[in-house]
């Protein structure tokens, strides 16, 4: 291991070169490093040309050393990841055919990297058959210029797998908190755990060179052995931040010791939702668990499920998780995302995958933004949309069960009165399509795969049966051809037996919540 210093990565990293990014957010991002090589750049226009693998979204939400510092000075030739929400000039990158881009499943892309070694051919696996990710399909290719297929169709023992063939990393940029004299780096400050470690490992294989910002370097010996993250075998080279602002823990605090587990808040308040669509939907979709579940929380309107189960008083009848790591305690919602307090435990993030493919899961709340009259759902771009899915397909091709849930209409307002529902005003854009415009969750396979699946709206809970969608619940004062098969774009099968939602979500104050996940 060589400390260097930041003037130093101009030496490091080169034009063409293969780069990965172990990063959630601004949580594990090396943004000092970032900065010193897009000013590198515009002294001397190089390094560009460049590829990055990248599992998650990051941004650093401050002065744009990020992704979208590279791209708008043209830097990037390539972009693998799995999700984009903080990165609009990339984004709009894709979509004007500047820069190529693959969208892969989360999981895929964060266990990819323990593939590059000599005794294996890379990632073989189920994980995005059927999906848009299926070379079937597009591959994962999102734009027109995205020609090179990466991922490929095998049959062993007559059964299909995807052969994803990721490129080898010329240069890992990654994070931790501290590196000993010998090199080794703890993550004792971070909120993630990140997939640092594959990455780092799978770099060195690749005769690549590995590059880690920290805080601060400490005497060896100061810290327990146990708490090596990246052994110093694997690091190359040590950068020692200068600026707070540059190596925060979260986009919303340099450093916040209970967020790394370093201590539990016992007087912690999570903030209740207020009546709503949204917790209407919130309430009807946790009336599908169970004690003891394992619970996936997916980003979106589920990322409040925490905030629900907290007002119930029963967060401690479920298990929580989110595929970074994250195991129970209160889970950061909206502003608040990446601010988990009081975890039962917090693992790496391509050990959470391995944990989510070998059926961790029990249940997985996930959102949509496209259903189709078959069932099939689109998350990942709609309209002028385009995100990626994240661990989305990951996740809904594991799970045993799958709850859907989103407002049936774009932009409507609603109330709740006497126990009813209320349409204010009604939304203009239909969610629910004759075709979805691309497919993340392939319903038909997911029939294949024995999972129940429920799609569950303020107005309306579907469940998804052989011959498509059907509808099984109506909410209490609505009119069900005005108000809920109008604001379709196809007639779904209608159960005979058809029931009017549980009255009591519609009202400030439930409080049955206990009750119905013990029975």
């Amino acid at each position: 291991m060589q400390i260097i210093s930041y003037n130093d990565l101009k030496n490091i990293v080169n034009t063409g070169d293969v780069i990965s990014i172990a990063a959630l957010s601004v949580g594990n991002l090396p943004v000092e490093i970032l900065k010193h090589l897009v000013e590198e750049y515009d002294e001397t226009r190089v390094p560009d040309n460049i590829t990055f693998i990248i599992a998650n979204d990051i941004s650093d939400y401050t002065d744009g050393y990020d992704l979208d510092s590279f791209v708008k000075r043209g830097m990037v030739k390539r972009l693998i990841t799995s999700l984009l929400t903080a990165s609009p000039v990339t984004i709009n990158a894709i979509k004007n055919n500047e820069i190529e881009a693959y969208f892969y499943p989360q999981g895929v892309i964060a266990t990819q990297y323990r593939n590059h070694s000599d005794s294996s051919p890379g990632v073989i696996t189920k994980i995005g058959l059927n999906t848009n990710v299926d070379p079937r399909s597009s591959g994962g290719k999102v734009n027109d210029i995205t020609d090179e297929d990466l991922v490929s169709l095998l049959e062993i023992k007559g059964k299909e797998y995807l052969h994803y063939d990721f490129p080898g990393v010329d240069v890992a940029l990654l994070r931790g908190t501290y590196a000993d004299e010998k090199g080794n780096i703890f993550m004792t400050h971070e909120a993630h755990l990140g997939e640092g470690y594959n990455a780092a490992a799978a770099t060195r294989n690749n005769g690549g060179k590995v590059v880690v910002q920290v805080k601060e370097i400490v005497q060896s010996g100061n810290f327990r052995s146990t708490d090596v993250f990246i052994p110093g075998e694997l690091v190359d080279y040590v950068v020692v931040n200068k600026n707070p602002e540059y190596h925060k823990q979260v986009m919303q605090t340099y450093y916040d010791p209970a967020l790394s587990g370093d201590y539990r808040v016992n007087d912690i308040q999570a903030q209740f939702i207020e009546l709503s669509s949204r917790k209407i939907i919130l309430r009807r979709s946790a009336q599908f668990l169970n004690e003891g579940n394992v619970v996936s929380i997916g980003f979106g309107i589920n990322n409040e499920l925490s905030n629900l189960l907290i007002e119930e008083q029963v967060e401690d009848l479920v298990q929580l998780n989110i595929d970074t790591g994250v195991f129970g305690g209160v889970i950061g919602s909206k502003n608040n995302f990446g601010m988990n307090y009081n975890l039962d435990a917090r693992m790496r993030h391509d050990m959470t995958w391995d944990f989510i493919y070998n059926g961790g899961l029990d249940i997985a709340y996930l959102s949509f933004a496209e259903i189709d009259r078959f069932g099939n759902v689109n998350v990942s771009s709609f309209g002028n949309k385009m995100s990626g899915s994240g661990g989305f397909i990951d996740i809904s091709q594991t799970v045993k069960t799958i709850i859907f849930s989103g407002t049936l209409v774009v932009g409507s307002e609603t109330i709740c009165e006497n126990n009813q529902l209320i349409i204010e005003r009604e939304g203009e854009s239909h969610k629910f399509v004759e075709n979805v415009q691309n497919v993340d969750f392939n319903a038909a396979y997911s029939r294949e795969l024995n999972q129940q699946v429920f799609y569950v709206t303020e107005r309306a809970v579907f469940e998804l049966v052989d011959e498509g969608l059907k509808l099984i619940e109506i909410a209490p004062g609505l009119d069900l051809q005005k108000e809920i098969l109008e604001k379709m774009d196809f007639v779904p099968l209608i159960s005979d037996e058809l029931k009017i939602m549980d009255e009591d979500i519609y009202q400030n104050n439930w409080g049955k919540l206990k009750q119905s996940i013990k029975n």
